[in-house]
């Protein structure tokens, strides 16, 4: 390739992949002076990772990028004394409703690497977000037509509306599925860039990750038994009663559940900063409710994804956090039906929003409760409750209107909670 030179230019880029934005693969680190640079045809960017903590046989690597979905990418493994593998040009897959895009390459090397290269060629400037490598170890199990389905323990619990594969547009999977011998995990993930808030949204989000894994990932179909997304729908992805590829090494007897978004903020500029919304929550507990009761898993039993070989922050810090108390609430559901835990105050949802937006909050047991809105100078738009209420599941509308019942002007606004012993404050914005 014939390239002219425009300018060029050279910066220090380093990437904290504690974001894990890729959850099916092991994070590497770039520290290296990255160039960038305009040729006839658009922009070369080109870097080499950091070097291996050991030296590894690998199977492929994957690199996620914003920028152009047409672009090109191509990986080199690099290996002892320097001396490099042939160049392999990359299979790209999109994110939907996002700029952002994975190359992905399927090239197991029998020689150990210890670092990857990479060159990417876009029509406009592209910027990579994060890079991960596969290994054996979190390859998907063989096919193992031996073990015959297990029959669920018991069905007590009623199980939640489920999108099936059919509503959501899965395609087949290449090869046959493996039973499991038995039922004795759930394990938690984030999506890290696959995020959606409508039923539309989220379709089109499972549907790319499917396309990842199987083609860019080379799995029988996509790797998580069930996804849930930011509206509180949930997906069916492998039947439960198979094995999964979500947690390599520990796939036998594990039920992975996938939250769609991205729940680790990270130490860059990445976006990755989504809160569990109210009804995702709400979709968790009922979910993992049924899949406890009825394969005889014990609530105490589900983890996420970091908990088991600490190769990855999946599923986030603002989920992994919450686990003690999905754990409880589960249970409760179970025993009781819906019963929070604890003082609680979500994000209102929509957010932004242009017509009403809704607030959740959770009620452990009778309390006083008010809610007021403000403006962002502080002067108190409207009261929306104010008295005491009984235990429980909580929600309350507000709809644009200060105390007098007039429509007040878009921007941003803040929501303060009393709930109980629970004071907090949270910010929303109001669109035209």
């Amino acid at each position: 390739m014939k390239c002219y030179k425009f300018s060029l230019f050279t910066f220090l880029i380093f990437f904290q992949l504690n974001a894990q934005l890729l959850d099916t693969a092991t994070p590497i680190e770039f520290e290296e002076t990255r160039s960038l640079s305009k040729t006839s045809s658009g922009f070369l960017v080109e870097s080499t990772s950091l070097d291996f903590h050991s030296p590894l046989s690998i199977e492929g690597a994957a690199l996620r990028f914003s920028g152009n979905i047409k672009s090109r990418v191509w990986v080199q493994y690099v290996f002892k004394s320097d001396s490099l593998s042939p160049i392999y040009k990359t299979k790209l897959f999109s994110e939907p409703g996002s700029n952002r895009f994975i190359a992905s390459i399927l090239k197991k090397s029998e020689t150990e690497v210890f670092r990857i290269r990479y060159k990417a060629e876009s029509s406009e400037e592209i910027r990579l977000l994060s890079g991960g490598i596969y290994t054996a170890f979190e390859s998907e199990n063989k096919s193992d037509n031996s073990i015959s389905p297990l029959m669920p323990k018991r069905n007590v619990t009623d199980k939640p509306k489920i999108i099936s594969r059919s509503e959501w547009g899965a395609k087949s999977p290449k090869y046959d599925y493996s039973n499991h011998p038995y039922f004795n995990k759930m394990t938690l993930h984030h999506a890290a860039g696959w995020g959606a808030k409508t039923l539309e949204e989220g379709k089109a989000a499972v549907k790319s990750i499917q396309d990842f894994h199987q083609n860019g990932r080379g799995w029988s179909d996509i790797g998580y038994h069930f996804l849930v997304d930011m509206a509180g729908n949930i997906y069916q992805g492998r039947p439960e009663t198979v094995l999964g590829a979500h947690v390599g090494g520990a796939n036998t007897g594990n039920i992975g559940v996938c939250l769609l978004g991205c729940y680790h903020p990270p130490e860059t500029s990445i976006p990755c900063y989504d809160e569990m919304s109210y009804n995702s929550e709400q979709s968790l507990i009922k979910l993992y409710a049924w899949i406890s009761d009825t394969y005889g898993v014990e609530p105490k039993l589900l983890k996420g994804h970091r908990d088991y070989f600490g190769t990855t922050s999946c599923p986030g810090n603002n989920v992994w956090s919450m686990l003690p108390n999905l754990r409880s609430e589960i249970s409760l559901f179970i025993m009781y039906g819906f019963q929070p835990t604890r003082f609680a105050l979500f994000q209102n949802y929509p957010n932004p929003f242009n017509a009403s937006t809704t607030l959740h909050y959770d009620l452990p047991e009778p309390s006083r409760v008010s809610i007021t809105i403000y403006d962002i100078l502080g002067n108190e738009v409207i009261r929306l409750i104010d008295t005491d209420q009984h235990y429980g599941y909580k929600k309350i509308v507000w709809n644009g209107q200060n105390a007098n019942g007039s429509l007040v002007s878009p921007g941003v606004y803040f929501f303060k909670a009393e709930l109980g012993p629970l004071t907090e404050t949270r910010k929303m914005t109001l669109m035209k």
